[in-house]
């Protein structure tokens, strides 16, 4: 084999032990399927957030009677148009 082309292959390998390496320590795990499947985990948990938001709207106490909480999330059907009620 060529002196060159075995060094290109052995410095690509020993990178990929790196970043194999970086992922192990940052994440926990290297494999690829266990990252890509919280990778879809985190995508489906966002969209509930955002559909939440979307959903619900955050109201001072003052306005309904709740006792013992700061705040609640009522349906946004719930209210009126008029974004000040």
């Amino acid at each position: 084999m060529d002196p060159t082309l075995e060094e290109h292959l052995e410095s690509q390998i020993v990178a990929l032990y790196k970043e194999k390496e970086e992922l192990e320590s940052e994440l926990g795990y290297s494999d690829i399927d266990t990252i890509i499947h919280e990778f879809q985990n985190l995508e489906r948990e966002l969209n509930c957030l955002y559909s939440f938001k979307e959903n619900y709207r955050k109201v001072n106490t003052n306005r309904i009677q709740i006792e013992s909480i700061l705040s609640a999330y009522i349906p946004n059907h719930r209210f009126h148009k008029n974004p000040n009620q």
